[in-house]
């Protein structure tokens, strides 16, 4: 087969999956599968051709195709992002706390989005910036934890002083407040914080309930265990903060300007990967 200059190289197969499609479109790949998706870019003469065919694989028997919703998804997903390594299974499982067949089956989805590589029964993360907004989009704070919202009369910083004096219950900044440990965007408006219990935490830092104005959010997890409490690191004030990876992905589910805060934060993230990410 002979080549020329002007060839456009086109990756065709009979599936390939929205994070996979993604990729490809971010390497500046064309693409087109047998289910009607498709993307072509030629730059002379200039053309662009796209189409959406269907984001499940139709030819797949078995098991749905899955997401990264759920408590096993998350503690894997948490320890894949969180450590700069290779894995064996064993050792994910003792890392993440997942049970061995829910790592097996994360792991399986995982392969399949190209999310993760396999080696000598080793698996790492190929690249974590889309698998960290791939759990983002798939296991929104908003969907597993639940939420109420309060006001401290004082101010956010007098609830982080509070908050900074050995609570007395697992708890975790994430959103603006966090974010600006290691790439502040602007003054924050309101503190969410993660909490074993709303009621406790209310109660101990002497919350009022208030959804018209408030100034801090508290999140206690339903679906995720403890994962959002996982390899928390102290601010400068004292107050504990939620792993970069965790606020990241919850900023892109933020309001208002929060997903801006949350693409300047993984800007931080892939600049200084050696600071957040342990081996």
């Amino acid at each position: 087969m002979t080549t020329s200059p002007e060839d456009v190289p086109v990756v065709a197969a009979r599936y390939l999956s929205a994070s996979v499609r993604q990729a490809l479109a971010d390497g500046g790949l064309s693409y087109v599968d047998a289910t009607g998706n498709m993307r072509i870019v030629v730059d002379s003469p200039a053309i662009f051709l796209s189409e959406r065919g269907e984001d499940r694989d139709p030819w797949r028997r078995g098991r749905p195709r899955g997401t990264l919703k759920g408590e096993p998804a998350a503690r894997v997903t948490r320890a894949l992002l969180d450590h700069r390594r290779d894995w064996r299974v064993r050792e994910l499982i003792a890392t993440s706390g997942a049970s061995s067949g829910a790592t097996y089956r994360v792991l399986e989805y995982l392969q399949r989005e190209d999310l993760i590589a396999k080696s000598d029964e080793r698996y790492r993360a190929t690249d974590w910036e889309r698998l960290l907004r791939q759990w983002s989009a798939d296991a929104a704070f908003q969907t597993t934890t639940r939420i109420m919202a309060f006001i401290e009369p004082r101010g956010v910083d007098r609830f982080l002083a509070k908050l900074a004096e050995a609570p007395r219950l697992p708890a975790a900044v994430t959103g603006s407040v966090a974010a600006k440990e290691w790439a502040g965007y602007a003054p924050a408006k309101a503190a969410y914080v993660y909490v074993s219990s709303i009621q406790e935490a209310a109660e101990q830092w002497g919350l009022r309930a208030n959804a018209a104005a408030p100034n801090v959010i508290l999140l206690e997890p339903a679906t995720v265990g403890d994962v959002p409490f996982r390899n928390t690191v102290t601010s400068g004030s004292g107050y504990p903060v939620a792993a970069p990876a965790q606020v990241a992905a919850d900023l892109l589910n933020g309001p208002g300007r929060e997903p801006a805060e949350g693409e300047y934060l993984i800007e931080w993230m892939k600049s200084n990967e050696e600071q957040w990410r342990r081996d």
